[in-house]
């Protein structure tokens, strides 16, 4: 099976000034992680990277994907998700939400920051976005 992965989307929002984060669970996705580290004078430098393959036919905990400036204007975030640089990505099932800080999540595995979302579109069961991430 080719997307037999499931991975944890915490999308980042600001709510009366407080930073939050809504979590939802995607399967049926494709992970292909790159772990590694470069040494330097000051120290070690982490170079973990993420190509993530998200189907638009995922299953998703969520009722329905949501563009971000869509997302970002919804005054109940609650049944939509989103993808886009600055959110989170975890490996698996997590059911631990973020109270306060990204931080919480540092003593899990394959905890990772999108940096870049492609929307490919082809209609079918072509279409998904690709993910990025550090």
């Amino acid at each position: 099976m080719m997307f037999a992965h499931t991975v944890t989307v915490y999308n980042k929002y600001t709510e009366n000034g407080t930073e939050k984060w809504q979590r939802t669970v995607l399967k049926g996705v494709f992970w292909h992680s790159i772990k590694g580290a470069i040494a330097r004078k000051t120290g070690v430098t982490s170079v973990d990277s993420l190509q993530l393959i998200i189907p638009m036919l995922a299953k998703a905990s969520r009722a329905a994907y949501s563009p971000p400036k869509e997302w970002a204007g919804l005054a109940d975030k609650s049944g939509f998700w989103t993808l886009q640089s600055g959110d989170i990505v975890v490996k698996g099932v997590i059911t631990k939400d973020i109270e306060r800080s990204s931080k919480e999540l540092q003593g899990l595995d394959d905890v990772l920051t999108i940096t870049s979302v492609d929307t490919k579109d082809f209609g079918g069961d072509m279409a998904h976005w690709e993910v990025s991430a550090k």
